[in-house]
């Protein structure tokens, strides 16, 4: 939803410059147009300098434009009809198994490099 109205946005506007949008234009892009800028203002992607019931000016930050640039690239390497955030996540065992071997690691990383310092330190001492 925000990130079919980022893509537009960034389209539509060049550089850091303030551009006006009818309200119309923005909501056959957005279906919940007022969430979705939220969403934006609060990410740090779109300043709005105002809005009224019929306009809308704004600019789309730097940040917004490598987020909408990164947004287009995933769109066009997904496989089509699949979610991205779907994929991008994993399932939850997935990640729990992944958090598991990590923690596992970190204690095994912990417990070699102790050993390692206590023949160092014995051996000197």
């Amino acid at each position: 939803m925000e990130r079919a109205l980022l893509e537009y946005l960034c389209e539509k506007t060049s550089g850091d410059k303030f551009k006006v949008f009818d309200v119309g234009e923005l909501a056959a892009v957005c279906e919940d147009l007022p969430s979705a800028l939220e969403i934006l203002k609060t990410s740090g992607y779109a300043v709005i300098k105002y809005m009224d019931e019929g306009e809308i000016c704004l600019c789309v930050t730097s940040s917004g434009r490598a987020a909408g640039a990164a947004a287009s690239r995933a769109q066009e390497s997904a496989p089509p009809n699949e979610e991205l955030s779907g994929a991008a996540k994993g399932s939850l065992w997935q990640r729990v198994r992944t958090a598991v071997i990590a923690a596992i690691a970190g204690l095994f990383g912990g417990v070699i490099g102790g050993a390692v310092m206590y023949l160092i330190l014995a051996v000197t001492a």
